[in-house]
């Protein structure tokens, strides 16, 4: 609480010379602004320099106080410095807006607890996490479907269109269907039964036996057996 304290009145101190020298900068007057674009355009790159200086004030209140209460907690000293400097940042140029609008101090309440990062950590923080999370949980099931799938740890180049064209294809029918050794005839990629008067093609190294359209989609990236990883040729 302390700690906090000590924060909040460096800030408020910050936030009140700076406002003295707005205000003191602010009475050039307007009739000289009119008629200058450049002094305009002064006024302009001044007022964000200023706010970027708050905001830095701010951010640097914000970091130590972050750390020494992020090295109490489970938050960590380098989390808790991270959370701090956004958290005082905002903090700053929220206060000093207040007090821009004559806003009295007793609604800077709120704004306070921005300090010690309660707010920024009970709403902004589990929202990124679990965002973080998502994303890191889906790029690594992503990358052990494609590993598993397209085998990464040996890549091998995909055939030629006119290669591909050359490989035996068939047309399904109850004969060949029947006669098949296959313990089920449906295409190992799609997972779909071999229908009458289909298409299929048949690798000439292992026999492995596709959908035409399937494994020709595969062998333009691959030159391997999906099943076996056995080369075409």
């Amino acid at each position: 609480m302390a700690m906090k304290m000590v924060g909040f009145s460096t800030l408020r101190g910050l936030v009140l010379r700076g406002k003295d020298l707005l205000y003191q900068w602010w009475k050039i007057p307007a009739d000289i602004c009119r008629s200058s674009s450049s002094l305009a355009l002064l006024k302009t790159v001044l007022w964000s320099f200023f706010m970027c200086i708050l905001a830095l004030g701010g951010a640097t209140v914000g970091i130590v106080t972050g750390a020494l209460k992020g090295q109490t907690t489970e938050t960590g000293l380098f989390r808790g410095a991270a959370v701090g400097s956004v958290a005082g940042a905002i903090t700053a140029v929220q206060l000093f807006e207040l007090m821009l609008n004559g806003e009295p101090f007793s609604k800077v309440a709120l704004v306070c607890s921005l300090v010690d990062g309660k707010i920024f950590m009970d709403w902004v923080c589990p929202a990124m996490l679990k965002a973080y999370q998502w994303q890191v949980d889906g790029v690594d099931t992503n990358l052990r479907e494609i590993a598993d799938i397209f085998d990464t740890s040996t890549p091998s180049r995909g055939l030629s269109f006119d290669t591909i064209q050359k490989l035996p294809k068939y047309r399904v029918n109850c004969c060949n269907k029947m006669s098949t050794n296959l313990e089920d005839f449906s295409c190992p990629i799609c997972l779909q039964e071999f229908e009458n008067g289909e298409y299929g093609r048949a690798l000439p190294s292992c026999k492995h036996t596709y959908h035409l359209q399937c494994i020709d989609q595969w062998l333009i990236r691959h030159g391997t057996c999906p099943i076996c990883r056995m080369d075409v040729f």
